[in-house]
């Protein structure tokens, strides 16, 4: 296991100590400073990973002390620990970037669970730099560290070097596209072109020229022939997107075209020879779709040889991080606008619901990066909408064992008293009611937590 480098800055000996003894026996290897003056010494000497520091110190003001170590040192994070009385300037500590904040006194399990946090978030940095410098020209990079998602990826592995049919059975906005693109890429067929059909967005008017072409003089418009899409699809793959919107009777035609790999144009009467790879996507049940007489029977057996199922993101929790640093780096104009994720909202996101799945997220990120450019984004940034989604039985998933029973019920209680005061537009009174408390007491929470 590898151990960290904290440096502690508590000028308390009693206390100070007990942190030592007690990082040090989780594996962490520890310096013990007791003064501003020492602390910056041990930052001239050596380089940290984390810092640990009161914001309380007898030589010098502690947020100058924090400033510096992070200039100095900007691969350091950094926990401050304060007082009852200083929990303002441990909000202002976190302005100046620290990630999180402890009140004295404190368990050391929370304490813990805090630095852990704190490293997961430090190390998905590092992770994106590797996939980003594992990025071939030709071949699209998956982000994941899910092991459903590499599951998925051996498959498509194998079943890429061959050209049988696929079917990508997932909702919108899991990445369906993307593992397209990277099964075409290290197919056999990948100097061919990858040919994408939106099956919902052609009229119906015109989709069967579309897919299959118009020959010369067939129409009053058509003055030369006009190749469809099945052709132009010739030596590469050929992509059906929402493959459940296509009409019946268009179902009938492309399921005798694949059965035969030949079609005619409209308007034509010679059978052109076709050859490409087949691969759909749909977020339906196909095989109910054919009981309930809305898909065809032969078609679904012609698309459905192989079928690989694409993980939601609630399914895939664990690269909400890893996904939300990828789309950071991509939607910053430049390095000073780049925005931060503190520990506290990258909490917050993996206890939403994320209907929308990547997509959503990644639209998320490109408003906050947009509103509020160069700044550490924390849970009060979110958009109003995002408390609301909160999903309770996650909420209780995500609760770390090691947090005391106390913390663990107010983690709970705020967001619940949170959510009854949205739902009732604010009225404090009224959430009293609801919730069996006296209006003086909802206050006193509501204080506490503010």
């Amino acid at each position: 296991m590898q151990k960290f480098k904290l440096l502690l800055v508590e000028d308390d000996p009693l206390l100070g100590e007990a942190l030592q003894e007690a990082l040090t026996t989780n594996g962490y290897q520890v310096r013990w400073t007791d003064s501003a003056a020492s602390a910056l010494e041990a930052i001239s000497d050596e380089s940290f990973d984390l810092l640990l520091q009161d914001v309380k110190l007898p030589d010098a003001d502690g947020l100058d002390i924090l400033r510096t170590v992070l200039s100095r040192q900007p691969g350091c994070q950094a926990l401050v620990m304060t007082g009852q009385g200083t929990v303002e300037m441990a909000v202002r500590a976190m302005k100046l970037g620290a990630c999180d904040f402890l009140t004295k006194p404190f368990d050391v399990n929370l304490l813990m669970m805090k630095l852990e946090r704190v490293l997961d978030y430090r190390n998905l940095e590092k992770q994106l730099e590797q996939l980003s410098s594992d990025r071939t020209i030709r071949q699209p990079r998956i982000i994941t560290r899910s092991a459903t998602m590499r599951s998925l990826i051996d498959t498509v592995a194998v079943v890429a070097a061959s050209n049988v049919s696929l079917l990508l059975h997932g909702e919108s906005g899991t990445g369906r596209k993307l593992l397209v693109e990277t099964i075409h890429a290290t197919s056999t067929r990948k100097n061919g072109p990858l040919v994408r059909v939106h099956c919902a967005a052609i009229p119906a008017s015109v989709l069967e020229e579309e897919l299959f072409g118009v020959e010369k003089g067939s129409t009053p418009t058509a003055d030369r022939g006009k190749p469809g899409l099945l052709e132009s699809a010739h030596g590469g793959t050929l992509l059906f997107d929402g493959i459940d919107e296509l009409p019946l009777t268009v179902q009938a035609t492309l399921a005798r075209a694949l059965e035969e790999m030949a079609c005619c144009r409209v308007g034509g009467t010679s059978a052109r020879k076709l050859d490409f790879r087949l691969i759909c996507t749909t977020a339906q049940d196909l095989k109910t779709m054919v009981c309930d007489g809305f898909f065809r029977k032969d078609l679904y057996y012609r698309v459905n040889v192989v079928t690989l199922h694409v993980p939601s993101l609630r399914e895939r929790r664990e690269d909400i991080p890893l996904l939300a640093a990828h789309f950071v780096n991509q939607f910053a104009r430049n390095e000073q606008s780049r925005v931060q994720l503190s520990p506290e909202l990258l909490d917050r996101l993996m206890l939403l619901p994320w209907p929308g799945n990547i997509r959503e997220l990644s639209n998320l990120i490109e408003q906050l990066s947009l509103l509020y450019p160069g700044q550490t984004l924390r849970e009060h940034h979110l958009p109003p909408q995002t408390e609301s989604s909160l999903d309770m039985g996650t909420l209780f998933e995500r609760i770390q064992v090691g947090m005391p029973l106390k913390d663990a019920v107010n983690f709970f209680e705020m967001r619940y008293i949170k959510r009854v005061l949205e739902s009732l537009g604010g009225q404090k009174g009224r959430a009293a009611e609801v919730l069996g408390l006296s209006r003086k007491v909802l206050w006193e929470k509501l204080k506490r937590q503010s």
